[in-house]
């Protein structure tokens, strides 16, 4: 769930709610505090590497005009 941070930034909680009858599903908690950070920084490096690609890309596609952003898309999908 996306919400902005007071410092100007997006916060992300993601929750994920696991199910099952494993025998591993009781170390799933103790997995999770172990390794719960890590994912977490994982995750948060993942996010800022797709925020820099987006902030590069998506302002010189917002400048193009319609006819020419469709041009170029029809390129990339169906080929010259």
């Amino acid at each position: 769930m996306p919400r902005l941070a007071p410092d100007g930034h997006w916060r992300v909680t993601v929750r994920a709610r696991v199910r099952g009858r494993s025998v591993a599903r009781p170390l799933l908690p103790l997995a999770t505090a172990v390794l719960g950070r890590r994912a977490r920084r994982a995750c948060a490096e993942a996010l800022e590497r797709a925020a820099a690609a987006w902030n590069a890309q998506i302002p010189g596609l917002v400048r193009k005009d319609g006819e020419r952003l469709g041009a170029e898309l029809a390129d990339a999908l169906f080929g010259p």
